[in-house]
């Protein structure tokens, strides 16, 4: 499942990643916070969506990302 930066806004196009709290392979749960997005006008933690093991992190903080880009894959466990 891949995990991507969501539309923040009519205008917004790009965010910057201002905190990553995961590394590949760590396991997360629903709820769990991955990276804190930045916008011009908002500032929210993304979080996992399922449980899961991260794969394939694609962000670092400090990088400018834009809307819709992935920012890592979670392997999903059952």
């Amino acid at each position: 499942m891949d995990v991507r930066i969501p539309k923040m806004g009519m205008s917004t196009v790009e965010v910057d990643i201002s905190e990553v709290y995961v590394r590949n392979g760590q396991q997360v749960a629903i709820g769990d916070p991955l990276v804190r997005v930045e916008a011009e006008k908002a500032s929210f933690d993304l979080e996992a969506e399922s449980v899961g093991i991260v794969r394939d992190l694609a962000v670092a903080e400090g990088d400018v990302r834009n809307v819709g880009d992935v920012i890592c894959r979670l392997e999903e466990m059952t």
